[in-house]
């Protein structure tokens, strides 16, 4: 994690997960902290404190993605918000 090695430590990674309720959960449950896309911030109630960690300098970027020729109405008010 290059953030954390920037500022001279390694964290001791003993869990991973790709889903965000399993994170949440193991966080509330006092099994350490976690680094969470802010996105993943609303629609949780759960007894967990969001800090944003807006002085790294590592950025993420995110990308829409859908099949070629997708006639669904609803990818063009998407991709309008976007």
């Amino acid at each position: 994690m290059p953030f954390c090695e920037d500022k001279g430590f390694s964290p001791r990674i003993t869990h991973k997960s790709v889903h965000a309720l399993t994170i949440f959960k193991l966080v509330e449950a006092g099994l350490g902290v976690a680094i969470v896309p802010t996105s993943l911030k609303q629609g949780y109630d759960l007894k967990v404190k969001f800090i944003e960690l807006d002085k790294i300098k590592q950025k993420t970027e995110l990308y829409a993605v859908w099949k070629k020729g997708n006639r669904n109405a609803a990818l063009g008010k998407v991709l309008g918000l976007i």
